[in-house]
């Protein structure tokens, strides 16, 4: 949980932009980790304000111009993004001061005050590796956009005999603050809209820290963080890891190796009930009910459950007598809020050409992200609380079967467990870092950052010799 003494949650929100901090020259020293969509967002946005110094570390500098442009897609209210109120287009440009390939990544972290990452959750730990290998000798916030699959476990693992580990704050994000998609690599993008709701997880949890993320956050995303007690509520997040794969699974029912759609279906535009069945199961009873279990062997009264957005309708759904939870119709405004929320509307689903059509892309991450360290991370958690969730055990069926893996086995093992398949070790789950049993989970969520070699993580696997899945890692991070 990565946790120590800290104000309450509604202590923390009050912490704003106001926090007393010195910054040299007034300038907030922002590391960008990687080429995706959202560092061009980033670049444009944080690259057109004077408080900011931007600095980006890739390994095609050479792609990459200093002067990134942004078309932003402005809706009045960003939690209603329909076309019932008004929306128009803003078109702005930012300055990067430096690009650094990897191999300079110690002199961008010089003087650094906060590094992100917008990468693929599939390779969250190779990239700390490689930032953590060039720590500078003074304190740093290291952190990523998104923090699905247990960020903390991976950051621990590669500081654990790190001697300046001392010095790193680390923070996620619950929700991923963009939709976006880059026109031209290192030049244009299009930012089609902003997450409303952000959420950040730091450690360790201590006021101070907790002070200086949100200050940086809230000026990097013009929101008011909440800044949440314990990594776990992003790890079980109830965005893509629910929502992808839950869409996925209905959009490509019945595909088999060989079969080709004839055209390019769009991923949120042609969904349909079955999807949305799935959703309900996930966010209304499977999901809630492991937080349920989670808040109890770690003694939160509550706190854990309060901290989850989707917690307070599934609750009060689940407060109804079953033949009064409405399933059709709670699930259809969730439909028609897919089929005609502006921001979504042009997304595609996962898809490449082949053959004269169009097939799944099963190492997007879609596919590699939300299953192997989403479905797969909620389903190991269960099991070893002893939670069942049988609509994250059939979808995670179903999507491995796409992805030619093995997480989970047709039958159980002597323990009544399915999470033991051959390609286990890919994922991010309890179960890959060695941890069967309700201690080990315990001691796995509790991140003791006063002594860094507390609790040693190394995972059961490491010494796999998967050449398949160390050339898909490979590929992932040579494209950063």
């Amino acid at each position: 949980v990565s946790r120590n003494p800290s104000p309450s949650t509604v202590e923390q929100r009050s912490f704003t932009s106001t926090a007393i901090m010195e910054v040299r020259d007034g300038k907030m020293v922002v590391v960008l980790v990687g080429g995706s969509n959202g560092n061009h967002v980033m670049a444009a946005d944080l690259g057109r304000r004077p408080e900011f110094e931007l600095r980006l570390v890739t390994r095609r500098p050479e792609k990459w111009s200093k002067t990134i442009r942004c078309r932003e897609q402005r809706i009045t209210v960003d939690s209603i993004p329909f076309a019932i109120l008004p929306t128009w287009w803003v078109e702005y440009e930012g300055q990067i001061d430096e690009i650094y390939h990897w191999d300079d990544c110690a002199k961008a972290l010089q003087g650094a005050h906060m590094v992100i990452m917008t990468c693929p959750v599939t390779v969250h730990k190779e990239v700390l590796a490689r930032i953590c290998d060039h720590l500078p000798d003074h304190p740093i916030m290291i952190g990523s956009a998104y923090a699905q699959g247990g960020l903390d476990w991976a950051a621990r693992e590669v500081l654990q005999d790190n001697p300046r580990a001392k010095f790193v704050t680390l923070f996620g994000l619950k929700h991923y603050p963009y939709l976006c998609k880059a026109d031209e690599y290192g030049k244009r993008v299009t930012l089609y809209g902003r997450f409303p709701d952000l959420r950040a997880a730091v450690s360790p949890h201590k006021p101070n820290n907790v002070k200086a993320v949100k200050h940086f956050l809230d000026q990097m995303f013009h929101k008011d963080f909440t800044m949440l007690t314990d990594f776990v509520i992003c790890t079980l997040g109830g965005s893509n890891q629910m929502l992808h794969p839950s869409i996925c699974s209905q959009l490509f029912e019945g595909w088999q190796p060989g079969m080709v759609y004839d055209h390019h279906m769009k991923f949120y535009t042609e969904v349909k009930a079955k999807a949305q069945n799935w959703l309900f199961e996930l966010a209304i009873r499977e999901v809630p009910t492991l937080l349920w279990a989670l808040d109890g062997v770690l003694n939160r009264n509550g706190e854990l459950r309060k901290q989850a957005t989707y917690e307070i309708f599934s609750t009060m759904v689940a407060k109804l007598p079953t033949f009064f939870q409405p399933k059709a119709l709670l699930t259809t405004p969730l439909l028609w809020a897919f089929k005609y929320n502006i921001r979504l509307k042009k997304v595609k689903a996962p898809m490449i050409e082949k053959d004269g059509g169009w097939v799944p892309n099963v190492t997007s991450r879609f596919f590699t992200d939300d299953v192997a360290h989403g479905l797969c991370v909620m389903q190991g958690m269960a099991e070893i609380l002893e939670v069942e969730l049988p609509s994250v055990l059939v979808l995670i069926r179903r999507m491995q079967e796409f992805m030619s893996k093995e997480y989970v086995s047709e039958l159980p093992d002597i323990r009544g467990r399915f999470l033991n398949g051959k390609h286990l070790h890919e994922t991010s789950s309890p179960q890959a870092y060695g941890v069967h049993d309700v201690p080990g989970l315990l001691k796995l969520l509790h991140w003791d950052r006063d002594d860094v070699d507390a609790v040693d993580t190394s995972r059961i696997m490491a010494a796999s010799t998967d050449v398949e899945g160390v050339e898909q890692i490979d590929a992932m991070v040579g494209k950063l």
